[in-house]
């Protein structure tokens, strides 16, 4: 307990500690970060010496830490000396894996269950392997549409990945099998330490780099870790944190967690502790965080609103992940201090004459409440679609038996649905709906209007305890066109109807209660066309549905949800 409150403390203190950067105007950000590529640090920083860094800081942490990797899914007999006979030593397990010889090619109708091993050839993926690729003397090509969703591995080859081909797990080249010292195991571990899923924490890390900008903070630098999951019970301790600063409010930020994981043959069970004073916001739901911070720093818009949260929480969780479903199931407890924050800065690359709006206040106080979790999701990438449920629902309590300043209790349920209809369509879509009862928290209520929610109205224009909000686009393949009438190929056109509302009822209202006052007076909806292409970038209109009102114009580079 001793070490729990040292580690805690030292969080916690990070807020009061300034530093005299001068740095002209620039503009703020959240806890979650936006991450700085690779390439962009690679002159300013020597990664050899930032990893080593992050690793020692880890591991005065753990227990037991062990080498960065997955251990126990590859061995090779080290017996192996002549690169020629490197084949020779890959064993095939009890659960085995399927072997051939040459060139393979996995068509885009084919779908592979179970692990591959490809020798002297060239493995080439435009449909899916549900497993692990190992390809010795050869490369492995995964083509737009093709998926691995386990690790990719190639000896004495390359791995390739086209713009949309995915790889589940992580990609490794060795010269020689020999060099690689793996060899197929009997144990097959689910692959990688990750478990992503859309109700997980948004990812902020890349290569242990942090960089985030908004109104707030201004720009943000700092290093971490990301939290894994490990799921082939490698490591049984782990910890994960970051620490940085935020240039405009002149204030370090940093959050420390430390899990104990215990893996079994169907899920992963975990308890942990985590200390943080951070600069928190409430909106990843409503925008991505890359684009966020793409479009504070050049376009003089920030989508987020942001506090300052200071304090501890310790939980325990269940987790399983299985080829078509994912669960987890958290149960938390968590003391914290909430404090407001103002603007930092009001510069951007672009439309210097625009103003960033002012960041709102919150209530200001301590918070004691316990908080329980579930999400539930089937998502599939098949080829350019995905398709399945993907559903979260959240409940807090705080105030009254564990005290604090605030008393209430929170409810949000999201349900997703991703439908392919055909090869080249897809029909997707979202319900979520908010309930508060108790005080009017201001960082615990609702707000929607504007960006990926209603995009025909202003932002955050409507407010309350409560709220109920639907979206559903149909989305298809510019592909669908081909041969009817000119229409380029890489441009998909997207249809989209959204409806919400909000109201403000009464605090002793229960959960359920005041949702009836939400009529057609209250309910706000717009419909719309977009252009699509990479993916998830779209040029759209939206028009609202009650009043004549000009065509809402809006660029986005991520989906909406």
């Amino acid at each position: 307990m001793k070490q729990y409150l040292t580690i805690f403390t030292f969080c916690v203190t990070m807020s009061g500690s300034a530093a005299a950067f001068p740095v002209s105007g620039t503009n703020g950000g959240d806890d979650s970060g936006w991450t700085a590529g690779r390439e962009s640090f690679r002159t300013a920083f020597d990664q050899q010496d930032i990893n080593s860094f992050v690793d020692g800081l880890l591991q005065q942490i753990e227990s037991g830490a062990e080498q960065f990797a997955e251990e126990g899914k590859w061995r090779v007999d080290n017996s192996a000396n002549d690169e020629d006979d490197s084949t020779k030593n890959i064993e095939r397990g009890k659960e085995g894996a399927i072997t051939f010889n040459g060139n393979t090619e996995i068509g885009v109708d084919d779908k592979i269950d179970g692990d591959i091993v490809v020798k002297g050839g060239t493995l080439t993926v435009l449909g899916v392997v549900n497993g692990d690729a190992l390809v010795i003397n050869g490369n492995i090509v995964v083509k737009d549409g093709g998926k691995i969703t386990g690790n990719a591995r190639a000896i004495n080859g390359k791995v390739t990945k086209e713009d949309h081909g995915e790889i589940g797990g992580y990609m490794e080249e060795k010269s020689s099998a020999s060099d690689a010292g793996y060899s197929w195991s009997s144990r097959r571990p689910r692959s990688s330490h990750t478990f992503n899923d859309l109700w997980l924490d948004e990812q902020t890390l890349s290569d242990n780099f942090i960089f985030r900008y908004n109104r707030v903070e201004g720009p943000f630098l700092g290093l971490g870790s990301e939290k894994k999951f490990y799921w082939d019970g490698s490591k049984l301790i782990s910890a994960h944190g970051s620490i940085g600063y935020g240039f405009k409010i002149h204030r370090w930020r940093a959050n420390l967690g430390i899990d104990r994981q215990l893996a079994t043959v169907d899920a992963l069970y975990e308890i942990g502790f985590e200390g943080h004073n951070i600069t928190a916001t409430k909106d990843e739901w409503i925008m991505d965080l890359g684009e966020n911070n793409a479009t504070a720093l050049l376009w003089h818009e920030d989508y987020r609103d942001y506090f300052t949260r200071q304090g501890a929480s310790v939980h325990m969780a269940r987790y399983t992940k299985e080829k078509d479903l994912s669960t987890q199931v958290t149960f938390e407890y968590i003391v914290d201090k909430y404090s407001s924050l103002s603007n930092g800065t009001d510069w951007s690359l672009f439309r210097p004459s625009h103003s960033f709006r002012t960041n709102p206040a919150v209530n200001d106080g301590v918070m004691h409440s316990v908080r329980g979790s579930l999400g539930i999701s089937t998502l599939e990438q098949q080829r350019k679609h995905s398709v399945g449920w993907n559903i979260f629902a959240s409940g807090e309590k705080g105030g009254d038996a564990f005290k604090g300043d605030f008393n209430f209790t929170q409810v949000i349920l999201d349900i997703r649905r991703f439908q392919p209809l055909s090869t080249y369509d897809n029909l997707n879509m979202r319900v979520r709906v908010g309930s508060l009862e108790g005080d009017n928290i201001v960082q615990k209520s609702f707000e929607i209007g504007g960006a990926n929610t209603l995009p025909a109205y202003g932002f955050k224009e409507f407010s309350g305890n409560r709220m109920v909000l639907a979206n559903v686009e149909y989305v298809l393949d510019g592909h669908m066109f081909s041969g009817v009438f000119f229409w380029p190929s890489s441009f998909n056109m997207i249809l989209f109807f959204d409806a919400g509302a909000t109201d403000t009822v009464a605090a002793t209202k229960s959960l359920v209660e005041g949702f009836d006052n939400i009529g057609s007076s209250l309910l706000k909806s717009d419909v719309g066309f977009a252009l699509g292409w990479a993916e998830s970038a779209r040029l759209g209109f939206a028009w609202r549905t009650d009043v004549a009102r000009p065509v809402s114009v809006f660029l986005r580079f991520s989906k909406p949800f």
